[in-house]
C-alpha cells in the first residue's frame, strides 16, 4: 500500500500498489492527484519468454514433424532452433542497447534511470504490455523538467537565426 496526501484537501490517502505513478481520484475532494512512485513494469523475464513463445512453438512444431521420420534429425533442428532464437534475441538486445548509448547517452542514461531497457521499452504489444507513460517516464520526466526550464527562462536563450541577414526586415 502507498501512502500519500491529496494535492487539493491534504487529505491522507492510502492506495494500492498497483496505482504507483498513475493519476488517482480523491474520494473526498474529488481530485486527481498523482500517486507517488514508479509504475511497476513487465519483468525482462517476461517479455523475452512471450518473444520466445512463437518462434519456439513453430520450430518444436516442425522438430516435432521430423522427428516422425528421424528422431536424431528432429532434435538436430529443435535444439539448432532454440540456439538460433535466443541467440537472435541476445544480439538484437546487444545491437540495440549499444547503439543507442553511443547515439543517445542521455536517452540511455534516462531509460537505465527509469528502470528500463531500449530494447525491452521499444518492444509493442503483445511482448510488452505497459503503457508508453511506464516505458518512457523519465524521458518525459526531462522533457517536463527542458520545458518548464524554458518557460521561466533557467536555460540559455536560442541563438538567432544565423539564415537571416542584417537587412532582413523581419528583425526588430
Amino acid at each position: 500500500m502507498i501512502d500519500f496526501v491529496c494535492d487539493g484537501c491534504h487529505t491522507q490517502l492510502q492506495i494500492g500498489d498497483d496505482w504507483a505513478g498513475k493519476l488517482g481520484h480523491c474520494p473526498h475532494c474529488g481530485t486527481n492527484t498523482r500517486v507517488p512512485g514508479n509504475p511497476k513494469r513487465t519483468p525482462k523475464r517476461r517479455i523475452v519468454f512471450r518473444m520466445v513463445l512463437i518462434p519456439f512453438a513453430v520450430v518444436a512444431f516442425w522438430g516435432l514433424m521430423f522427428c516422425i521420420a528421424d528422431p536424431g534429425l528432429g532434435f538436430c533442428f529443435v535444439l539448432g532452433g532454440v540456439v538460433a532464437v535466443l541467440g537472435g534475441i541476445g544480439f538484437c538486445w546487444g545491437f540495440t542497447n549499444f547503439f543507442t548509448f553511443l547515439w543517445h547517452p542521455t536517452y540511455y542514461r534516462l531509460w537505465k534511470k527509469g528502470g528500463g531497457d531500449p530494447f525491452f521499452d521499444t518492444m509493442d504489444r503483445p511482448f510488452n504490455n505497459d503503457p508508453d507513460s511506464t516505458r518512457y517516464q523519465e524521458l518525459y520526466r526531462e522533457k517536463a523538467r527542458q520545458e518548464s526550464e524554458e518557460m521561466f527562462g533557467i536555460c540559455p536563450p536560442t541563438p538567432p537565426d544565423s539564415t537571416r541577414g542584417i537587412d532582413d526586415p523581419n528583425i526588430i
